[in-house]
């Protein structure tokens, strides 16, 4: 399994945001529960908020894959997302050899 940074940039609808928020979190936590997620949570820059998700994947295609069923994605409060492998070398998350 290899790591993945996604990042999410939201829609400026705050309401849409504030309606689905429960559903995307409990999507979230069903995928940490089921091991694929390492963690999860909002970030903000100047006028730019989003999120930072951390998951396992066998390749940014699956890790990208786990997230086509959030809720925010689904209703197009997801206006962008990157995703960058992460090889995780120091700390919790880190490969032991």
């Amino acid at each position: 399994m290899q790591t993945f940074a996604i990042t999410y940039v939201y829609s400026e609808d705050t309401a849409g945001l504030d309606a689905h928020r429960p559903a995307h979190r409990a999507y979230l936590r069903a995928l940490a529960a089921s091991g694929s997620l390492l963690a999860s949570g909002p970030v903000r820059q100047e006028d730019m908020t989003g999120a930072l998700i951390i998951v396992q994947a066998d390749n940014a295609g699956a890790a990208v894959a786990l997230l086509e069923e959030d809720p925010f994605w689904q209703e197009g409060l997801v206006l962008d997302r990157a995703v960058v492998e992460w090889n995780i070398l120091i700390g919790a998350w880190a490969e032991t050899d």
